[in-house]
C-alpha cells in the first residue's frame, strides 16, 4: 500500500541516483512499482511532490543536537549537520526554496529555530529573521558551490592562473592576491559566514537582555 513516506523515500533515492531529471511522476511510479493513476491518488502534482520530498529531506537532515548546548553551540551544530546532509544529497539542495519549506517537518524546524532565538533573548520578529538568515546561509552555501571543489589542488591552480591573467587595471585585488583568493573553498566560506552571522546575533541578544543597551 502506498504512503506519503514511501513516496518521499523512493523519490529521494531516485534523486540521489539520477538527479533532478528523475523527479517525474512516471519515474516515481516505476520506482514504486505502481501505476501513475495510483500515485496521483496520493500526490496531485509534481509541485506537491516537491514539497513532500523536501519536507522528508528536512526531517532526515534535522538530527537532534547533543544535550546541554547553549543557543549558539546548538545553532552551530545543527547548521553543520544539515549542511553535511545536503552535501551528501546535492540534488535535494536544489529543491529547497521558500515555497517548498512548508511541510510539517519544515514548519517544525522553523518552530524549533525561532524558539531557540526567543529563548536566547531576541524578540519574536528578530528570532524569525535570525532563523531565516541561518537557513539561507546553510542552503545557499550548498547551492552556490554545488559540484565545485575549491579544495582540489588542480582547481585552485587553475583559478589562481585565471586570476593572475586578469587585467590588473580592472581587477587589481584579484591579480595581487590570486593565491589567497583562489585558495578559499566553500567550507571556509561557510564557516566564516556562520561565525559572522552568529556574532551579529550574539550582539543583538546582549542588547536585548542588557537594559543599559536599550
Amino acid at each position: 500500500m502506498l504512503s506519503l513516506e514511501a513516496i518521499a523515500d523512493t523519490a529521494l533515492r531516485l534523486l540521489d541516483e539520477h538527479g533532478l531529471e528523475a523527479m517525474t511522476m512516471r519515474r516515481l511510479a516505476e520506482g514504486l512499482g505502481c501505476s501513475q493513476s495510483s500515485l496521483y491518488r496520493h500526490v496531485r502534482s509534481r509541485d506537491e511532490l516537491t514539497i513532500i520530498v523536501a519536507d522528508q529531506a528536512i526531517r532526515l537532515g534535522m538530527r537532534p543536537p547533543p544535550p546541554g548546548l547553549d543557543w549558539r553551540s546548538e545553532a552551530e551544530w545543527l547548521a553543520r549537520a544539515f549542511r553535511a546532509f545536503l552535501l551528501d544529497h546535492p540534488s535535494v539542495a536544489l529543491l529547497l526554496r521558500g515555497t517548498e519549506r512548508l511541510g510539517p517537518n519544515s514548519l517544525q524546524g522553523v518552530e524549533v529555530s525561532v524558539d531557540r532565538f526567543i529563548g536566547a533573548g531576541l524578540s519574536p520578529r528578530h528570532a524569525a529573521a535570525a532563523a531565516g538568515a541561518l537557513a539561507t546561509l546553510i542552503i545557499g552555501s550548498v547551492q552556490f558551490n554545488l559540484y565545485l571543489d575549491a579544495t582540489d589542488p588542480g582547481e585552485q591552480q587553475a583559478r589562481r592562473a585565471l586570476y593572475e591573467r586578469l587585467d590588473p587595471h580592472t581587477h587589481p585585488r584579484m591579480v595581487q592576491h590570486a593565491t589567497d583568493i583562489a585558495g578559499v573553498g566553500s567550507d571556509e566560506e561557510f564557516e566564516f559566514g556562520l561565525r559572522m552571522l552568529l556574532d551579529g546575533i550574539a550582539v543583538a541578544v546582549r542588547s536585548a537582555t542588557d537594559p543599559l543597551e536599550r
